[in-house]
């Protein structure tokens, strides 16, 4: 396969490998002058002869400058030209021939036949009147004419109508009626003197027929009417075209001229006879993933895959199942041990909520008992303050008599020391009373004291339990739901790989075609075995068998044009890659294969471009191919490395 290389740019080096640069080119221009002079030449001739001969010649100086060049519009045009030339070249040849031996030999009527148009006419038809102007000149082929004015009789093989021609008037002298149904030629005035020109046996015979109709009209009558077929001797053909026949010669030259037609226009002629190519495309293979039974392969041979691309699918009934009933197992018991947990949890929860109304219920009870102990201190307060201030006034009023000598010293101790002691204990009071408002307010805040500093144990020491209990539930919940997940995946893992190896469905891409099939439904296979072929009709590619020496000519991206049975329509493509006889892609990944690959045969895969008329998946037509970048000069180079 050729690959890396542009198909548009070509370097000279490798043309010159294929004989296309350099001397070659040269050479094909001097053809190209040498035609050029010859026409030229052509202009300077005088008569048809040299002319004819010169026009040959840059005939085939130019087919020479167009097959080195492949110039294809020069090619066909002198390719046409030189047998039209050669037939030209023999007719005048024979016109030669024909003006020498005129003046020995009688002409004969068939050389202007084929320029003349026939006429039929019924009896008592009239072919001319007297005095009618005549622009045609008559030769009877077939019954008899009558010519009043003479009383005569004219029949098969004798001119009618010259002397009209050739008078100073132009007009009939006589009338011809059709005795019989009569079958004439006629050639035109015009006519008539252009063949006079190339035919001087026409000229000599209607100077002959003049004569003796002149002799005729005035009563010298020596000889009965001359017929174009009179007597005489016998002439043989001499001329090359009366020697094999008109039709055989032109025959003979048309097909000369029709070789370098046929070579331009299937350019280059070896491709069409070196290769049968035929419509493809790549072949993809769908074979079994898994073993099992096919199940639900509606699709057939021709059809389209709709857009989801499931063509069928795979069920295996007995595949292990043991994986996915264990794991269904464990997650039945992690679903129950998630139920059982979660039931302790919601137990825990109403504890706890029996707990905590219990709870504030002793909270209560306890900002009530402090109000109460508040409600005592703040009374025993105002009674302690009255005994201080009664206190105070007594040990006043003792020192007042101690003073006026009406009470001792001891009696004034002993108020004043009563007072100090009542002093003291308002002091105490005012402190519990302040610890017990403390004790109160921290209540409010949820934090209880007792009157010893310590926390009851009713304010935390079930609770604390009971959250704690909580926390180890929830623990296990949390756990169990994360076996129940894990049972969940594991389960679900199992499943989807038993449904891997028990079940698959075969996909290809929507809008491809099946081409071939192996099974069917409820067929059994086994995995690896072939189930059916798909192509993609949009990718269509050309087989096409080639030469080894054209395969090492064509080159990935080169131009190609597809013509295919029965459709007149030319496609585009380009040549995607080219394999020796030893290497060729086959049926295994191609839809179609030529037949037309022997086994010398090399191969080239052509692409038709995308974009291109639509068709209609022709896989396995016939095609022709060819190459416009591959001309013959460049394949004969190729094929002989030394010429």
């Amino acid at each position: 396969m050729y690959v890396g290389e542009s198909p548009d740019v070509y370097d000279l080096s490798r043309l010159a490998e294929f004989g296309v640069g350099g001397a070659d080119m040269a050479s094909g221009e001097s053809f190209g002058y040498i035609a050029s002079a010859l026409v030229f030449a052509t202009f300077y001739m005088r008569t048809m002869l040299p002319l004819r001969i010169v026009a040959i010649a840059s005939n085939v100086a130019f087919i020479t400058y167009a097959a080195i060049d492949g110039l294809t519009p020069i090619l066909i045009l002198h390719g046409a030209l030189l047998p039209l030339n050669l037939l030209r070249l023999l007719q005048i040849r024979d016109l030669t021939v024909q003006v020498e031996k005129a003046a020995t030999h009688e002409f004969s009527a068939r050389a202007i036949l084929p320029f003349m148009r026939r006429r039929n006419l019924r009896a008592s038809e009239t072919l001319f009147s007297a005095n009618d102007v005549a622009e045609e000149l008559y030769y009877i082929v077939e019954g008899e004419l009558f010519i009043p004015e003479l009383q005569q009789a004219v029949g098969p093989g004798s001119f009618l109508g010259e002397i009209a021609l050739f008078s100073s008037s132009g007009r009939r002298t006589a009338t011809a009626i059709a005795s019989t149904d009569c079958t004439v030629m006629s050639l035109g005035k015009k006519a008539v003197f252009a063949a006079l020109l190339h035919s001087p046996q026409l000229g000599i015979h209607l100077l002959r027929v003049i004569t003796v109709r002149m002799l005729e009209n005035a009563g010298n009558r020596d000889q009965q009417l001359i017929p174009a077929e009179a007597s005489g001797p016998t002439r043989e053909p001499d001329g090359l075209l009366d020697r094999f026949g008109r039709k055989t010669t032109i025959a003979a030259l048309v097909m000369l001229g029709l070789i370098p037609v046929v070579v331009a226009i299937y350019q280059p002629l070896y491709i069409v006879l070196d290769r049968d190519a035929a419509v493809t495309s790549w072949l993809n293979e769908a074979t079994a993933p898994i073993a099992g039974t096919i199940e639900g392969f509606e699709t057939r041979i021709g059809q389209q895959v709709d857009q989801t691309g499931v063509v069928a699918t795979l069920a295996d009934r007995s595949a292990d199942r043991s994986g996915v009933i264990k794991a269904e197992s464990h997650e039945r018991r992690a679903e129950a041990r998630l139920a059982q947990v979660k039931q302790y949890q919601d137990k825990v929860t109403r504890l706890a909520k029996e707990w905590s109304e219990r709870r504030a219920r002793y909270a209560d009870g306890f900002r009530r008992d402090l109000d109460l102990d508040v409600q005592d201190l703040e009374h025993g307060l105002s009674l302690l303050k009255e005994r201080v201030e009664l206190a105070e006034a007594s040990a006043r009023r003792r020192r007042s008599l101690r003073v006026t000598g009406t009470a001792s010293q001891a009696d004034e101790d002993v108020a004043t020391s009563s007072h100090r002691e009542l002093q003291v204990s308002l002091t105490q009071m005012e402190k519990a009373l302040e610890r017990v408002r403390e004790r109160r307010r921290l209540a409010d805040q949820g934090v209880f004291l007792q009157q010893d500093g310590k926390v009851p144990e009713w304010s935390w020491r079930s609770i604390d339990e009971i959250e704690l209990e909580a926390a180890r539930a929830n623990r296990a919940v949390s756990d169990a739901e994360e076996e129940l997940n894990t049972a969940g995946s594991t389960l679900a893992e199992e499943r989807k790989n038993l449904r891997m190896v028990s079940t698959a469905s075969i996909h290809v891409p929507p809008s491809m075609t099946i081409w071939s099939t192996a099974i069917g439904n409820n067929s059994a296979v086994k995995q690896g075995d072939r189930l059916f072929s798909w192509i993609d009709c949009r990718v269509l590619l050309v087989d096409v068998p080639v030469t080894e020496t054209l395969a090492a000519l064509l080159r990935e991206g080169m131009r190609a044009t597809v013509l295919l049975d029965g459709d007149p329509t030319s496609y585009g493509a380009t040549v995607l890659q080219t394999r020796g006889a030893s290497s060729r892609i086959g049926r295994s990944e191609l839809a179609g294969v030529s037949p037309g690959h022997k086994n010398w045969t090399a191969q080239a895969l052509v692409s038709i471009k995308a974009g291109e008329a639509s068709l209609q998946c022709p896989i396995g037509r016939r095609a022709f191919v060819s190459f416009p970048d591959i001309r013959l000069v460049q394949y004969l180079r190729a094929y002989m490395p030394g010429w």
